[in-house]
């Protein structure tokens, strides 16, 4: 489907999206870094897209910097055992993006009188490890960007399907950030969970855990606290 082909509800909600996140990204151009103190071997954006790159060519199934979802989930007392998830392949997959300039609006669609066309994005780096715990299956991304306080911006579109957010809700998460060290569980169904990364250098990271919302209705064990449990104790794998 084209931008000319969105309804007018598809083209108010895409415009909502964009604009939350666009006026997320100018604000953060003039901010400082959110890296926090990073502890020995904390992460940095050039780690994360070197690993990510490296996964494009050479597939596996172990999750990388010692992320172990098992110890995770029963460290926030979760019953069960999680399985690598073989249904795109391998487990753990890798992509990068170089970045965007500043696109037009789709056609149609209202927009911010100071904000002529859709930020430029900078590049990025994402990692998903997926696993199957019961008859749900769990994703952990880690996604990272070169420039401070704008991944969770640009992870937007996935933080509203993995919460399945309205646009209102989908704002707040682009206004009410977590800081370096904190996870916050997202959406009423409480089927993900947020944190940013304390890490090395320039950039932004964060790792969302979430439930992956095309195995069906959520598991209810893996939901709310326990998932943003799970999700703290990854981030403290990290460390």
């Amino acid at each position: 489907m084209t931008a000319a082909q969105l309804t007018a509800a598809q083209r108010r909600k895409l415009t909502a999206v964009f604009a939350a996140a666009g006026i997320a990204l100018g604000a953060a151009a003039c901010s400082s870094s959110a890296g926090g103190v990073p502890g020995p071997g904390a992460l940095s954006y050039g780690s994360v897209r070197s690993t990510a790159e490296k996964l494009q060519q050479d597939k596996q199934d172990t999750c990388p910097f010692g992320l172990d979802l098992g110890k995770a989930l029963q460290a926030a007392g979760i019953p069960g055992t999680a399985t690598p998830d073989h249904e795109y392949g391998h487990a753990v997959q890798g992509s990068v993006g170089d970045g965007l300039p500043p696109q037009p609006w789709p056609s149609g669609a209202s927009h911010p009188p100071a904000m002529p066309s859709i930020p430029a994005t900078p590049p990025h780096a994402d990692v998903i490890c997926a696993y199957q715990v019961g008859t749900a299956r769990l994703d952990l991304e880690l996604f990272a960007v070169p420039q401070p306080e704008v991944a969770v911006n640009l992870l937007l579109p996935g933080i509203q399907r993995a919460a399945g957010l309205p646009v209102a809700a989908l704002q707040q998460v682009a206004t009410e950030q977590p800081g370096p060290g904190q996870t916050r569980l997202l959406g009423s169904k409480g089927t993900a969970a947020l944190a940013r990364i304390a890490h090395q250098g320039e950039g932004d990271i964060v790792l969302m855990l979430s439930q992956n919302p095309s195995t069906g209705e959520p598991d209810q064990a893996l939901t709310g606290e326990p998932l943003r449990k799970a999700a703290a104790a990854l981030v403290d794998q990290l460390h």
